[in-house]
């Protein structure tokens, strides 16, 4: 017969924390499980083989707290093991295994790299991001999925809220954990309980990003000429708002093959969908002015052939456009997202449809529509995006 036992091994540092460990036994045979899990000598109850939560201050008692819970759930899945395993190596694969893949954090890495091998780094990202959050909530202890319960997402909402994160991040945060359960659900390492049934996922709405028209005329002459990188940065944002709201990593990703003939065809990083964009002369001039410094097969200097740092290629941007902002009397910075916002505005106050602004952007909301009605033809949206620009 196997038994375990939970162990406690003091560090050979005096003040360092030692670790928890489990003894798998049989006859003279022994074999030990290092785990993560970290706690001082005082707080280990060695007679009872227990963490000593009791005395430990409010804080730490709660973090001492959330390391029992996960050595409850370690227990359990061996003796799971237990009831159809007798071979002690075996049984200590079998759990790694189970420990591993049923772990929010070790299941999201293998999300998160199978996002970036279908180029979707941004999902990628915002998926981390959301992790990183929900373990800094937990004082970084891992959590196995069927641990997550509507309580817990309750209190990770209301931790976020002390925080004082704003609703649509708490959102955004809920929306990615809740893609990550539910992939681990159809992948069977969980089933469905819905732990985030009672916690917000919806967007409120937020002050405008669009600018007016006659803000976008003032931008476009700005004279700019003795400051050639608050130039680009100008001309990038412009380019985008022309080419009917394209994506700041869209457009600096966009290569020479991507001009074909008249039109500008690419994939959007975001959704993987297929664009094609007329290149209406202001496109042009735009491509001309900087066919000449550009790196390599990339269309626009906004990205180094060798180390391709998208994100910081979009914090210089952003930089950029906010001393333009100043320059101008603003009273709200621009940001690479405004160019589309303001497009899409412009587009609905010039009477275009929801569902050509749909079709232009690339959007994936349209969803009722396009279960009815078919794409657009292509000369519709480009009417559509020559009328809008002909009055800049």
């Amino acid at each position: 017969m196997i038994t375990i036992k939970v162990k406690f091994r003091e560090s050979t540092i005096k003040k360092k924390k030692g670790t928890i460990y489990y003894l798998l036994t049989r006859n003279k045979e022994y074999r030990e499980i290092t785990t993560p899990y970290k706690i001082h000598s005082h707080e280990w109850n060695d007679k009872r083989s227990l963490i000593a939560i009791s005395n430990a201050e409010y804080q730490r008692r709660y973090e001492l707290q959330l390391i029992e819970n996960s050595i409850i759930r370690d227990i359990r899945h061996l003796q799971h093991i237990l009831t159809s395993e007798n071979n002690i190596d075996t049984i200590i694969k079998l759990f790694k295994k189970i420990q591993g893949e049923s772990l929010l954090s070790v299941f999201s890495k293998s999300v998160t790299n199978d996002l970036y091998i279908k180029n979707q780094p941004r999902t990628a990202k915002s998926y981390i991001a959301s992790v990183k959050s929900f373990l800094r909530f937990r004082n970084g202890v891992d959590i196995s999925f069927e641990e997550l319960t509507p309580k817990l997402i309750s209190d990770y909402e209301r931790y976020l809220k002390e925080q004082q994160i704003c609703n649509n991040t708490i959102s955004f945060y809920m929306r990615n954990l809740r893609a990550i359960y539910n992939r681990a659900v159809e992948e069977s390492y969980t089933e469905q309980k819905h732990p985030f049934k009672k916690v917000f996922v919806g967007n409120d709405k937020t002050i405008k990003r669009a600018i007016d028209e006659d803000v976008i005329s003032r931008l476009k002459t700005l004279d700019l000429s003795s400051k050639p990188r608050l130039a680009f940065s100008r001309d990038m944002f412009m380019f985008s708002f022309y080419a009917r709201g394209m994506a700041f990593i869209d457009l600096a990703y966009l290569t020479k093959e991507n001009i074909q003939g008249e039109y500008i065809i690419y994939r959007r990083h975001k959704t993987g969908q297929e664009l094609s964009i007329k290149l209406e002369i202001c496109l042009k001039t735009i491509i001309d002015r900087y066919s000449h410094n550009s790196n390599g097969t990339f269309l626009f200097p906004v990205l180094s052939e060798s180390t391709q740092n998208y994100d910081s290629a979009l914090r210089l941007h952003n930089i950029h456009l906010k001393k333009i902002s100043g320059f101008m009397g603003l009273p709200k910075p621009l940001t690479s997202y405004v160019a589309r916002h303001s497009w899409a505005t412009l587009a609905k106050k010039k009477g275009i449809s929801t569902q050509i602004i749909s079709e232009s952007m690339g959007h994936n909301s349209e969803k009722t529509t396009r279960i009815y009605l078919s794409s657009l033809d292509r000369s519709v949206i480009d009417d559509a995006n020559a009328k809008l620009i002909s009055g800049i």
